[in-house]
């Protein structure tokens, strides 16, 4: 690259990235909380001028009549049972909130300023699926952006976990967002791990690098200010993502930033961050040779 560069991406879940898992937080996830939201960061980024790369799980862009018409009695119990039934419950049991909200890509394409990506369209991890299951579930992708005329090119995995990443192209998708650069170590308990990921305020940027498809390097987590990490000091993280940026200008590398957007209806004072760090980015292309690049726009 020719200059540093700054990305933002947006993994646009609702409910279904929590589909396995039931939380007492997921009740905060309604209709309006999470329009709100999403009207809350396309202002703040249109404010500061930044184009951003939204990844949307697919069937949270249907409506309920859709999905349980259309495309639920075409999935495979082989590849999903397992994974759909704790949602499928709750959805037989006329539960609407926070599961299908076409609005919101809509929204965001009337910008006509950001990526729409895919975070594929169950969010069912790639590690549970075999070569066939992920080829269902990238079928599924492909003909979601195809009735909504989205031009697909890049990818979020569920989770983060990156699998059968030699069919993308087979599905139209050039490249996808890497693992986080965060502490590998597997000794160390997550909760120390992720005080420590917080608090290492001079963190890198990422060099790009070629490959096929390409691998948009995964930058770090926005601190989401809820549990343990609330401690952090908002002046903490602001320097940290500081640091990236200014390494990212000096060696013309990546700093990359993403989060869920419900991470701003389960903690509020992220708002507060996610504001500063904008204004920061804002005036830092300004005055400096950084650019904001989507991710689609490393593919060309």
């Amino acid at each position: 690259m020719n200059d540093g560069a700054i990305t933002f991406s947006f993994d646009c879940e609702g409910k279904w990235g929590m589909t396995d898992i039931p939380t007492d937080w997921d009740v905060s996830l309604t209709q309006d909380s999470l329009f709100t939201t999403y009207e809350f960061i396309l202002e703040t980024l249109n404010k500061n001028d930044i184009s951003a790369t939204f990844a949307f799980v697919g069937a949270f862009t249907e409506s309920r009549e859709v999905f349980l018409e259309e495309i639920l009695p075409n999935l495979p119990a082989k590849n999903y049972s397992d994974w759909l039934d704790y949602s499928m419950h709750r959805i037989m049991d006329k539960e609407e909130e926070g599961w299908f909200m076409p609005e919101l890509l809509k929204i965001v394409k009337d910008y006509k300023t950001h990526e729409i990506a895919t975070h594929g369209y169950t969010h069912i991890p790639f590690n549970m699926l075999d070569i066939n299951g992920a080829k269902i579930e990238l079928e599924l992708i492909s003909r979601w952006a195809e009735r909504n005329g989205i031009e697909c090119s890049t990818m979020v995995y569920p989770r983060n976990i990156i699998r059968h990443y030699d069919l993308l192209k087979d599905y139209g998708i050039l490249g996808y967002r890497d693992i986080p650069d965060n502490i590998s170590s597997h000794r160390i308990p997550k909760l120390i791990k992720t005080l420590i990921e917080e608090i290492l305020v001079f963190k890198k940027s990422q060099q790009i690098e070629e490959s096929d498809p390409f691998r948009i390097p995964g930058g770090t987590f926005i601190n989401w200010r809820h549990g343990i990490r609330k401690y952090i000091p908002l002046s903490v993280s602001l320097f940290k993502y500081k640091s990236m940026i200014n390494d990212s200008r000096v060696k013309k590398g990546l700093a990359h930033f993403w989060l869920h957007p419900h991470n701003f209806i389960t903690s509020p004072s992220t708002k507060d961050l996610f504001r500063k760090l904008c204004e920061e980015v804002s005036r830092q292309t300004k005055e400096s040779k950084l650019v904001v690049k989507k991710q689609n726009d490393f593919l060309y």
